[in-house]
């Protein structure tokens, strides 16, 4: 489907609402206020949540695959899902999309004002404040090809429409006050010392409520307009109206500035931060900071360079922050009412939550290193920074699964991680005349992470999950490790048929050779064309035990670079940005060349016919002749996609490294002398393109991906993510 036709089955609409008032100051008083108000609503068809596909792409395409069996009714010349298993799944892509229907409606209302007095000279206080509200409308509707009819409601609501109506609301409000003195005066206009201070206090509060309605058991005949309108057709299955507990941050603060003749600054500050998340004897925080700069191009022994040196300053800095970002009321456990079939003669039940509470929590805290040189080289033409850091992560706060507790997960706080780096940045400003301008800009930076410490916790394991359970563990965390090391199988081909010693005509299966490496228990009864993996351990076998590290989702570097250059009228602007050396975990790659248990499934191109073993003879029967095996599969390359499971092996980590072309802009701006004349102060017309193109190995859509976000510990997993879209926008700004 081209985007063209997908635009037009999608409605989207915002309106924006801005309002700004300044008074100018009386007295000594200033007054400031503004309000914004942004709608969006969005409508349109999801993805279907088992085979989410897209075709942007030409390097990923879908072929037919049999499975190793005759299906009734189903051949070359006719394939017609009426005919086969309903769980073939082989629907119209207009009607996919419509039955996977989602709707969203967005409010906020931002309003913010600020009051200042200058209570004597250098002396003032400024009370800021801000109100946000935020309304959010997800509405789903789940027609009859989706798997989630199929599976999850009860049987006699099953193979019936169903909608998930989920609605946010939350309001926060937020009060600054801050009194400051600047000791000008004290210290005399002339001084080589330079002073002020400034301390204050901070209050937030956020007041959230969610509510969720899941009704089933639609008419067949209800589409999504239907169903979201006559809710009181479907039969309720869980309803939920939450309010989290209120989000309180209450802090003191103070900061202190310092200066000697612009050539040696000094800065220090204080934080305070009590939070509601955390519980007595652990709700407060406290951060202080310090940094110092030293301008070395203002010393005597650099009169030299002035010439071609503007400035050149050497920055240090140490600092604290603490971080709180969990949900509110973790410190008890939730109860979440239910609704159940079972249980005589209620339908409705209260249970506790699947996340085991932790009244032990307390703040997240990053301590920062830094030092840094920047520069200003040939009267501001060139100029950049470079800078080292090393920071350090205590006491994280990370939602850990509790297999075995009764419980999915808990918050806790888990030992220390730490970030070393580099960055540098340039910009050079090659030609700066009065029709013709070109400068140049780039950055890098290189990061490594490192797990330095887990507390009271062993070496683990994290699921991806998006194979549900199938997969397990994919993601190892380990002190001395990094965050996002993926652990699997070294993927060793495939079985091929000298690695049996015949085919057993009572049980039925073929018999491995005693010196060939058994993988059963990973990909099931084997036969010649089965996946092979590699045996590490040295028994014979291979079992879990057999995984070790095989990929890495953190960058050696990344970066960007772009161009801007100005002739007459004209103006063009490009911008790149890389990234080197990250592993991508292609799971669209397993799903789709894997049947993973089922009887049917759709496969990528790598797996079509001529290139995937095969086990079938032309009639459709099952071939267990070890020659006419070895002559059918010759010319294949790839193993059988017949196994019990998905597997995660090294084949299915592949090098993210690219370059992309962000935007690349061309724009024309009419000659002042021509606009003058009819009252245009400004008139120029310009066309953006937006992800041109991007240079990769990687045979996914986009390599640019991260699709498993609830938690950090399973970064670059790309599951049926959609890839970026590719734009053109043409425009003018109009100045009067």
């Amino acid at each position: 489907m081209d985007d063209k036709a997908i635009m037009q089955m999608s409605d989207f609409k915002r309106d924006n609402l801005s309002l700004k008032l300044n008074a100018k100051p009386v007295k000594n008083v200033t007054l400031d206020f503004s309000v914004r108000y942004a709608k969006t609503k969005v409508n349109g068809g999801g993805m279907n949540e088992q085979s989410s596909t897209s075709s942007s792409d030409a390097r990923l395409k879908h072929a037919m695959i049999y499975t190793p069996f005759p299906v009734a009714g189903l051949s070359d010349a006719t394939i017609d899902s009426g005919e086969t298993d309903p769980s073939f799944n082989l629907y119209n892509p207009l009607e996919s999309i419509r039955d996977t229907d989602r709707r969203q409606s967005r409010e906020t209302l931002n309003m913010a004002g600020s009051f200042t007095w200058e209570i004597f000279d250098d002396f003032k206080f400024k009370s800021e404040f801000g109100y946000d509200t935020y309304r959010n409308q997800d509405n789903r509707f789940y027609g009859l090809t989706t798997y989630y009819v199929k599976n999850t409601p009860a049987e006699e609501n099953k193979e019936k429409p169903a909608v998930v109506l989920k609605g946010i609301d939350r309001n926060t409000f937020r009060n600054t006050n801050t009194v400051s003195y600047d000791f000008e005066k004290l210290l005399g206009k002339d001084s080589d010392h330079h002073l002020n201070v400034m301390v204050g206090e901070e209050y937030i509060i956020k007041k959230e409520k969610v509510m969720t309605n899941t009704l089933h058991g639609f008419p067949v005949t209800f589409d999504a307009d239907q169903c979201f309108k006559l809710t009181t057709q479907g039969k309720a299955y869980e309803i939920s109206d939450f309010y989290n507990p209120d989000d309180i941050l209450f802090s003191f603060f103070g900061r202190v500035n310092y200066d000697y003749q612009s050539k040696y600054l000094f800065s220090a500050t204080f934080r305070a931060d009590g939070s509601s998340k955390f519980a007595e004897g652990n709700r407060w925080g406290y951060f202080p900071s310090a940094a110092f700069a030293w301008r070395i191009s203002a010393e005597p022994f650099m009169e030299g360079t002035r010439s071609w040196l503007d400035d050149l300053k050497l920055r240090l800095s140490y600092g604290t922050a603490g971080n709180n970002n969990i949900p509110s009321g973790v410190l008890v456990q939730n109860w979440e009412s239910k609704t159940t079939g079972w249980l005589n003669p209620t339908t409705i039940y209260w249970a506790p939550s699947k996340t085991m509470a932790n009244p032990d929590l307390k703040w997240e805290t990053t301590v920062t290193r830094n030092i840094g040189l920047d520069y200003t080289l040939f009267g501001g033409r060139l100029n950049g920074t470079f800078e080292y850091y090393w920071n350090t992560t205590s006491d994280l706060l990370i939602k850990f699964p509790t297999a075995g507790t009764g419980y999915d997960e808990q918050y806790r706080n888990m030992g220390e991680t730490q970030n070393t780096g580099f960055e540098a940045s340039i910009n050079w400003i090659a030609v700066d005349k009065q029709n013709f301008g070109l400068s140049f800009n780039a950055n890098i930076g290189f990061n490594k992470n490192k797990i330095n410490s887990l507390g009271m916790m062993n070496d683990f394991g994290q699921e991806s999950g998006w194979g549900s359970s199938a997969i397990g563990k994919d993601y190892w965390v380990a002190v001395g490790g990094q965050v996002g090391e993926m652990i699997g199988f070294r993927n060793d081909g495939r079985y091929e048929v000298s690695d049996f010693s015949g085919y057993d005509e009572v049980t039925h299966k073929w018999i491995l050779r005693e010196d060939v490496v058994d993988c059963s228990s990973v990909i099931g009864d084997l036969r010649p064309g089965s996946m092979k993996l590699k045996d590490l351990t040295g028994e014979g076998v291979v079992d879990q035990d057999d995984r070790e590290i095989i990929g890495n989702a953190n960058p050696i570097h990344t970066g960007g670079f772009g161009m801007n250059m100005r002739l007459y009228g004209f103006d063009l602007s490009a911008n790149f940005n890389w990234s080197v050396g990250n592993d991508v975990y292609n799971a669209n790659k397993i799903e789709y060349t894997t049947t993973g248990g089922s009887k049917y499934r759709n496969m990528l191109d790598i797996m079509e016919s001529g290139k995937r073993w095969t086990n079938l003879n032309e009639d459709g029967t099952l071939c267990n002749d070890p020659q006419k095996l070895e002559e059918m599969n010759a010319n294949t390359t790839m193993w059988s996609p017949y196994m019990k499971q998905f597997v995660f092996s090294d084949w299915a980590v592949e090098d993210g490294s690219f370059l992309r072309l962000n935007t690349l802009t061309l724009g024309y701006t009419l000659p002042k002398t021509l606009l003058s004349k009819v009252k245009i102060q400004n008139l120029r017309f310009y066309v953006t393109g937006y992800n041109l193109f991007c240079i990769t190995s990687y045979s996914g859509f986009d390599p640019e991906v991260s699709t498993r976000r609830q938690t950090n510990l399973t970064p670059g997993v790309d599951y049926s993510a959609y890839p970026k879209s590719r734009s053109v926008v043409i425009g003018l700004n109009l100045n009067f």
